[in-house]
């Protein structure tokens, strides 16, 4: 498969075609900005790419539909894909026509006839990629696939942000699986796994998966089988500590247990919820409670108010009893001692006197007080004892009504602590069913049957071992592995001499492709030394260059079902010190001769290849290097500066606004 021409109709149906020469150097050089690297896009999306790598700009406002005319080895394809409306990035539908002499269609017969999918297949199947499915790496959690033309498009493209790269040396390899499936089907497309082998290997790797599900089965069930009678006893042991299984009953055979394990699952759990008149006697309980308390707290405060009471009585009497006792003199005077005015003498001596004296008569009367106060203390201190008492009394009556009701409540949360003691023990039991259940859903059928069932296993083991025995006998392994080996020690050969042709670092020994990694290998003084770690992006492009030049020099002469070109864009990009140098494509404002030796030296090589290969391999090279060599300018197919482009400026002030 090569491109004979690139075809792009504008939105009012005009025609513009890109025309390519088969099995040469084509070159399209140019300025920045003028469509050089959409075209390896555009060839992307027509074989068979759903994702349209087109950014907004002057083709999306001015371009319909895109196509490729490529030239196949019996016959010529047409492709058409129409671009995805505004505001969609990808789109499954295409157009796909045969024909021997066919030309880019008109603009009028543009119609969709198939999707991607069926695009991919067609085209693969019209350069020997037949019905091929592709194995993952042993541990990859991708699936088994078809190999398509979608496998092999990225050998086959290099955009201007891969070919500079280090971390990754395929288009695409960096997308989602896109790594792992250059990994599954590089082997194919190299020899190393023919179509029948593929075939054999997608046998082989279901073989084996099947036998690990056999072996796995028959392990499970020996193991349970081992072990089975020290699960049960243990379980035997649980369920009568948790009250399941009475401790007295003994079995005497495994289905006994097993039947009395079954039964332990059955066992209904106990009933666990409260009684509403428990939970209503408790409150009434502890509001009795509350009443009692601040009873004896209000009798508790009246006794100490009636004490208080009786000991400043007490206090008060000793003191009216002290006045008493000094006035107590005056019951020895006579009972007439009262003075009179006519009659004034002295109580005492009996002299006579001027004036009368009162003081006895005032002593008489304080006394009289003094014990008439004396007697209605006395009076009161009765009732007082009395109302003591009886607040006693009742201070006793609350207290023994309150310790009754303490020992009621004692008593419910005994009660209480039984019904969540029961609880737990229902949820051990509960937990305990769900555990038995478990294992005994897990052992193997221990009826009639078990051991036919066994020996079942074994034999179905047996069988699926037989059958990848037979599988690894056909497909020969180590076979597949020394052709891979030899493929890759070819590629090997001509990646170091086109290295050493450029004077790339680390070149002086072996150079080789890793297929398991996807990088090249540069063996040195140091060790191996893999892409990533070499410097500078003038040995990225190189070592990039040389190792898609090397596989597909051997994907020709060995007519392997790759398309048989190579679409780089950008390749001198690093060797450039500012963008106007880049854009005048004038090799000689490169800062060093050994730079522009190189850039030279990567055209000549490119060159010979083609030359080497005609008309087998076509190489298209979009770049901004216009090297004055007539070789060179016999190579440029177009060269985009001074106004041209990919895209007429009469399509764009046509679309404008």
């Amino acid at each position: 498969m090569q491109l004979r021409s690139l075809i792009l109709y504008s939105k009012s149906g005009k025609v513009r075609e890109l025309t390519f020469r088969l099995g040469e150097l084509n070159i399209i050089t140019g300025s920045s900005r003028t469509g050089k690297s959409i075209v390896l896009d555009i060839v992307d999306f027509c074989l068979g790419r759903d994702d349209a790598p087109v950014s907004v700009g002057p083709i999306t406002r001015t371009v319909e539909w895109v196509a490729v005319l490529l030239q196949l080895p019996d016959t010529r394809a047409f492709v058409a894909r129409r671009l995805p409306a505004k505001g969609k990035k990808s789109i499954s539908t295409a157009m796909l026509e045969f024909g021997s002499a066919l030309q880019p269609l008109p603009y009028e017969r543009l119609a969709n006839n198939c999707d991607s999918d069926e695009l991919r297949q067609q085209l693969g199947r019209r350069i020997g990629l037949g019905d091929v499915r592709s194995e993952p790496q042993p541990g990859s959690l991708q699936a088994p696939f078809a190999v398509h033309l979608g496998h092999a498009v990225p050998l086959c493209l290099q955009n201007q942000d891969e070919i500079t790269t280090r971390s990754i040396l395929f288009h695409r390899q960096g997308e989602r699986d896109g790594g792992a499936r250059l990994t599954s089907t590089l082997p194919y497309f190299l020899g190393a796994v023919g179509e029948d082998q593929a075939q054999q290997q997608h046998d082989l790797t279901a073989a084996r998966r099947l036998l690990r599900r056999r072996q796995q089965d028959l392990k499970v069930a020996e193991s349970a089988d081992g072990d089975i009678d020290a699960h049960l006893h243990l379980l035997l042991a649980q369920a009568r500590t948790a009250g399941l299984i009475s401790p007295g009953e003994e079995f005497d055979s495994r289905e006994a247990l097993l039947d009395a394990l079954r039964e332990a699952v059955r066992f209904p759990p106990p009933a666990t919820g409260e009684e509403p008149s428990h939970v209503e006697r408790t409150v009434a309980l502890q509001e009795l409670r509350t009443q009692l308390r601040a009873q004896l707290s209000e009798i508790s405060e009246q006794r100490q108010f009636l004490i208080r009471q009786e000991a400043e009585e007490d206090s008060y009497t000793q003191v009216v009893q002290r006045g008493i006792s000094r006035l107590h003199a005056l019951d020895l005077l006579p009972a007439d001692t009262v003075p009179r005015a006519e009659d004034a003498e002295c109580p005492l001596c009996g002299s006579h006197l001027s004036q009368p004296d009162r003081a006895v008569e005032d002593m008489h009367q304080t006394l009289n007080d003094l014990r008439g106060q004396l007697t209605s203390v006395q009076t009161v201190r009765p009732r007082r004892e009395q109302t003591l008492r009886e607040l006693a009394d009742q201070a006793d009556t609350a207290r023994e009504e309150l310790r009754g009701i303490e020992g009621a409540l004692n008593s419910l949360a005994e009660l209480e602590a039984g019904r969540t003691r029961f609880r737990a023990q229902a949820e051990e039991q509960a937990f305990l069913r769900g555990r038995i259940d478990a294992h005994l859903s897990r052992l193997p059928d221990t009826g009639d049957d078990y051991e036919g069932s066994l020996l079942q296993l074994r034999s179905a083991a047996a069988f699926a071992q037989a059958q990848v025995n037979d599988l690894e006998a056909e497909l020969d392994t180590d076979a597949m592995q020394d052709r891979l080996d030899h493929a890759l020690n070819y590629i090997s050969t001509d990646m170091t001499d086109y290295a050493q042709e450029l004077n790339l670092e680390h070149s002086a020994r072996s150079i080789r492709l890793d297929v398991r990694k996807l990088t090249v290998l540069a063996d040195s003084d140091d060790g191996i030394v893999p892409l990533l770690r070499i410097g500078s992006g003038e040995n990225w492009v190189g070592y990039h260059l040389v190792a898609h030049l090397a596989l597909h020099r051997y994907f020709t002469l060995h007519q392997r079902p790759v398309p048989r070109m190579l679409l780089l864009d950008q390749v001198t990009q690093p060797f450039y010190p500012s963008e106007v140098a880049k854009d005048s494509g004038n090799t000689d404002l490169i800062r060093s001769d050994a730079d522009r030796n190189t850039v030279r030296g990567m055209f000549e090589l490119m060159y010979r290849f083609t030359r080497d290969l005609a008309p087998k391999f076509q190489l298209i090279v979009s770049d901004h290097a216009n090297l004055p060599d007539q070789w060179y300018q016999d190579c440029v197919r177009y060269n985009w500066r001074n106004g041209d482009a990919l895209i007429p400026q009469t399509w764009i002030d046509e679309h404008t606004g």
